[in-house]
C-alpha cells in the first residue's frame, strides 16, 4: 500500500497529521482511554475537520456523543455485527495539556503515575501488590519487568532492594511514559525500553517478574503469559528466577515443569497467587 505512514507515539503533533484532513478513530475498551486520545487527537486537528469514530457496543462507545458534544457534533451512520459506527464535525478547539490526565497513587511513600488505559490506573492492582509484598533487600542482580505497565513493580522492588538494576518492558507507548514518570518520581533509576515482551530485549537477568494479562482487548487470551513463560530461559542466568502473579483460576504448572527444573507457589490468597521458578 503506498502513501501510508505509520507512527508509534504516544502524542500526536501537529508535524505529524499535516497532511490529513480526516480523523478515523477505534473506539478502544476504555472509556477513559478514549477519551485521553481523542482529546490529543482533535486539539491537533482544525475545526471543520471530519471524524469518524467506531466501536464495539461493549467498550462504550455510545457514550462518545454525549462526552465529546462540547467539541465534536456526532451522528451514529450505522450499526452491524455488535459495532457501532459515528460521524461528525470538529466544531471547538480544545488545549490539550499531558499533565492533567495522570493520575496519582502512593504506596509505602512511592509515587505512581498512572494515564488512562493504563493498567492500574484506577488504583493499584491487588495481584501487584500482592506481587511487590514478596520482594526483599535480598533480591540483587539484575532485573527484567515485563509489561511494566505504570512502574509500580519495578519501583516496589527497587523500594526494598535500591542495587538491583532494572530493565523496564512494554510495548505501550502510554505505560513507557508512565513508568519513567514514576522511576522520576521517585528519584529512581532504571531503563525504560518499548518491547513487545523480548522483542527488544538482547540480554539475560537474574531475575523476570510480571504482572502479566490475560485479556486482548475485550478478548480472554493467554498467549502472552505462556510465551513469557515458554521464552524466559532464554533471557535468565543460569540461576535465574521467573516470579510472576496470575488469578487464582489459572494454571500454569504443566508448562512450568516443561521449562524450569523447579517451581512454587511463593504466595496465595483467595483470588491471586505468586509463581517463582528456577532454571
Amino acid at each position: 500500500m503506498k502513501n501510508i505512514s505509520v507512527y508509534n507515539n504516544l502524542l500526536i503533533s501537529k508535524e505529524t497529521i499535516k497532511n490529513c484532513d480526516t480523523i478515523i478513530y477505534y473506539w478502544p475498551k476504555d472509556k477513559l482511554e478514549a477519551t485521553f486520545q481523542l482529546m490529543n487527537i482533535i486539539s491537533s486537528f482544525p475545526v471543520d475537520t471530519e471524524i469518524f469514530i467506531v466501536g464495539h457496543n461493549a467498550s462504550g462507545v455510545k457514550s462518545a456523543p454525549l462526552i465529546f458534544q462540547k467539541w465534536i457534533k456526532l451522528d451514529k451512520v450505522d450499526n452491524a455485527k455488535h459495532s457501532i459506527l459515528f460521524s461528525g464535525f470538529i466544531k471547538k478547539n480544545i488545549v490539550f495539556i499531558l499533565e492533567d490526565f495522570f493520575k496519582t497513587h502512593v504506596w509505602r511513600d512511592l509515587i505512581i503515575k498512572s494515564l488512562p488505559g493504563v493498567f492500574g490506573h484506577k488504583k493499584i492492582d491487588t495481584g501487584s501488590k500482592l506481587l511487590a509484598s514478596t520482594f526483599s533487600n535480598k533480591i540483587t542482580g539484575t532485573v527484567l519487568d515485563i509489561g511494566c505497565g505504570t512502574g509500580f513493580l519495578s519501583a516496589s522492588l527497587l523500594y526494598f532492594s535500591p542495587n538491583a538494576i532494572l530493565t523496564l518492558v512494554d510495548n505501550d507507548m502510554s505505560s513507557l511514559k508512565c513508568s519513567q514518570f514514576t522511576l522520576d518520581a521517585n528519584k529512581l533509576k532504571g531503563d525504560v525500553v518499548c518491547s513487545d515482551l523480548y522483542s527488544n530485549v538482547f540480554q539475560k537477568f537474574d531475575l523476570i517478574i510480571s504482572n502479566p494479562p490475560f485479556h486482548n482487548d475485550l478478548k480472554i487470551d493467554f498467549n502472552i503469559i505462556e510465551k513469557m513463560i515458554c521464552c524466559s530461559r532464554k533471557y535468565l542466568t543460569l540461576r535465574g528466577e521467573l516470579r510472576f502473579v496470575t488469578n487464582n483460576f489459572l494454571n500454569f504448572n504443566i508448562l512450568l515443569k516443561r521449562f524450569f527444573k523447579k517451581f512454587y507457589i511463593l504466595k496465595k490468597t483467595s483470588k491471586y497467587k505468586v509463581y517463582q521458578a528456577f532454571l
